[in-house]
């Protein structure tokens, strides 16, 4: 089992194309863990796009929040990498800390934190990944795959 763990981006796109149905089924077989930083940013993005709303009560994601030394140490430092306001780039640096102190792969579609992941051998997908990932382990078919694909874009 793999350890999946969402950036707001992800999750945004399967919500807003009405996907996230599809997004459990393609990682049915993963733990899914979603940092209290990223739903925090998405709970900002309600108004503008109410399906971001289904998110937070997915039972199939677990919440977690970084409290262990080295994730806090982690998110700092990504943090720091990533710049931005109080509120700018916490997920995306939540993400990598959390990653960095557990293991995992992190799912994030900004290039910026991509990078940050990459030169630091986190491994990093995004939102693409999971669907093909998905259709060469034969969890979905092709036409599913393509239409999933289709709707993020």
């Amino acid at each position: 089992m793999t350890t999946l763990v969402f950036d707001s981006t992800a999750l945004s796109h399967f919500a807003r194309a009405g996907r996230l149905t599809d997004l459990e089924t393609i990682t049915a077989g993963d733990e899914r863990v979603v940092p209290v930083e990223v739903l925090a940013e998405l709970s900002r993005g309600i108004a503008k796009y109410p399906d971001l709303g289904a998110i937070g009560g997915k039972d199939w994601l677990k919440t977690v929040e970084l409290d262990d030394l080295p994730e806090l140490v982690a998110f700092a430092r990504y943090k720091g990498e990533l710049g931005g306001g109080p509120e700018r780039n916490n997920g995306e640096a939540a993400v990598l800390a959390w990653v960095t102190a557990n293991d995992g792969v992190a799912i994030i579609d900004e290039k910026a934190a991509t990078y940050i992941g990459d030169e630091n051998g986190i491994a990093v997908h995004g939102s693409i990944w999971l669907t093909i990932r998905a259709f060469k382990a034969k969890v979905i078919d092709r036409a599913t795959a393509e239409g999933i694909v289709s709707d993020l874009m």
